[in-house]
């Protein structure tokens, strides 16, 4: 029900310094008060005050010391009357401290059940509460900077700003259906298709630049691909600075892949060994070929191992092709051993190979050409040189701008070819009610409830 009062652990279980327990409703603070003994009680403190005491069992045996935190509606993430409850952290003291305010008359909350009240409350609107999981789940820098925009109302208050614009320029076609002879001026068509494509033209960026911003937010693959014995294991564990994978003389070793990941400039590096390429009738070895090229081909970037001190063979180039079209940085091991003749200078030509670098895998600091190599690579695969965080990476915000993005094309064509003003309406009418849906006007509760479902427990 929307108007009890719900609880759950706000931080994640396990060991820690620190716990938190949040209640929201019209009886946290009474519920609150129950268990709680300080010098002052949480249900006459003003909002937004720090009190310190003993939070006691139904029993009213003392579970721990405490700082219960107040914030009384509307001023609090919610909208409604919050308290928050710092303990120590550990599995059995905020079990406890749960378990007691369920028996007291809170209610589990559902996942997500703090936002979706703020948002039902007005706090936030749909496209903040979806930058509020976006926060929690950023895994760089830039993710989170975009996220918090969001969250702040960036996004909001662009879809208004396109709104007001689709408001206008529909009003000009409605006027022409609706008082056709109240309307002395003729219809300018390129006019009219002009305004519909300068509202789509910032959606249409942002589209163009969600691959680059996903990246930023969910880490890049890395394949690292070659054929055998080229030191692709030993470079991996060389980036990671331990023993991840297997290394041997023997050919063939890595039979399935090994993933790791590391961590340049604020990005996530998702690094995979394959096994190496190479023709055989060996039955494992064809699976784990068969495994290395999907990896290869679903990557965001490869590194391609090449032998320095050899010529290059025929697998050497089948795995440039392999990788031909992902962007490629070539690793050129085993740079401390006699060089054979460089290779052909189309070896770029054949790739899409964003650098070349020289490595020894086996030299302490022999690796670090090819990790500033992968910083640089990365940050380019996930726009780190395009400047401005895009305002949302959600799918169901990227659905829905695609429809109002394909609305708006149908509109611009149909004013510049003089189509039905009844056919153009509706199409300004259905791009308005896509990027509405993105802050939240429209949505039925069905869907709003499916949204904060995949929020964690206490958020």
């Amino acid at each position: 029900m929307a108007n009890d009062t719900i609880v759950a652990p706000a931080t994640p279980p396990g060991e820690a310094a620190v716990a938190i327990t949040r209640l929201s409703g019209p009886q946290s603070l009474a519920l609150a008060a129950g268990h709680f003994r300080g010098r002052r009680s949480p249900e006459t403190s003003p909002t937004h005050r720090i009190l310190h005491g003993t939070f006691l069992d139904g029993a009213g045996h003392p579970i721990d010391t405490v700082l219960l935190s107040v914030f009384r509606a509307p001023r609090s993430y919610t909208g409604e009357d919050v308290v928050e409850i710092s303990s120590h952290g550990g599995p059995e003291i905020p079990r406890s401290i749960f378990e007691t305010l369920v028996a007291a008359g809170a209610r589990p909350a559902r996942a997500g059940e703090f936002t979706e009240r703020a948002y039902r409350n007005g706090k936030l609107d749909l496209a903040q509460a979806e930058a509020v999981a976006a926060l929690v789940r950023a895994r760089s820098q830039r993710a989170a900077r975009a996220a918090r925009a969001a969250l702040g109302g960036e996004l909001s208050r662009r879809i208004e700003s396109l709104d007001r614009a689709l408001v206008s320029l529909l009003a000009e076609v409605e006027a022409r259906i609706d008082f056709p002879a109240d309307v002395a001026e003729v219809l300018d068509g390129e006019a009219l298709a002009s305004r519909a494509a300068e509202v789509a033209e910032p959606i249409r960026g942002w589209l163009a630049g969600l691959p680059a911003a996903r990246r930023r937010d969910q880490g890049l693959s890395v394949a690292l691909v070659g054929r055998p014995n080229v030191g692709k294991s030993s470079l991996l564990n060389a980036l990671l600075g331990f023993e991840r994978a297997i290394v041997s003389a023997i050919p063939g070793t890595t039979r399935d892949t090994v993933e790791a990941s590391i961590w340049l400039d604020g990005l996530e590096l998702r690094l995979t060994d394959t096994a190496g390429l190479r023709a055989t009738g060996d039955p494992l070895e064809v699976l784990s070929r068969e495994r290395a090229e999907r990896v290869a081909e679903e990557s965001d970037l490869a590194v391609l191992v090449l032998d320095r001190s050899a010529a290059l063979v025929e697998e050497d180039r089948a795995a440039l092709a392999l990788v031909a079209t992902r962007p490629v940085l070539v690793a050129w091991n085993k740079a401390d051993l006699a060089c054979a003749a460089r290779p052909p200078a189309d070896l770029g030509r054949a790739a899409r190979v964003v650098a070349e670098v020289e490595t020894v895998a086996v030299r302490p600091g022999g690796v670090e050409p090819l990790r500033a190599a992968l910083g640089t690579a990365a940050r380019h695969a996930a726009g780190e040189a395009a400047g401005e965080e895009l305002p949302t990476t959600s799918a169901r915000q990227e659905g829905l701008l695609r429809e109002a993005l394909a609305d708006l094309d149908r509109a611009e064509s149909g004013l510049r070819a003089d189509g039905l003003f009844d056919l153009i309406a509706v199409d300004l009418t259905d791009a308005r009610r896509a990027l509405g849906e993105v802050i939240g006007r429209g949505v039925d509760g069905a869907l709003v409830a499916a949204i904060f479902s995949r929020f964690c427990i206490g958020k």
